[in-house]
């Protein structure tokens, strides 16, 4: 096989395994885009009830809701960089 051919069938092997690796993270982008879906659903199913059964909870301020967000984020996060 002379050179141009093969670094021809070569570039084309780097494409297709590029193409796989993107198809892979566009699904894995949609699974967590569906998983988000569906736990802001569930979260606003929760947040109702508790708001039926106890109106003065903590976790009915907006305020307490992203603390408790923001530190299970940045703990998730720091433990990511590692």
């Amino acid at each position: 096989m002379d050179p141009y051919t093969l670094a021809r069938a070569t570039n084309a092997e780097d494409t297709v395994r590029k193409w796989a690796y993107a198809e892979s993270l566009e699904r894995d982008l949609l699974a967590v885009k569906a998983n988000l879906e569906g736990m802001e659903a569930l979260k606003d199913a929760a947040m109702k009830q508790l708001a039926k059964a106890n109106p003065n909870d903590y976790l009915m301020t907006q305020a307490n809701r992203q603390a408790v967000f923001d530190a299970a984020y940045d703990k998730f996060v720091a433990a990511a960089r590692r």
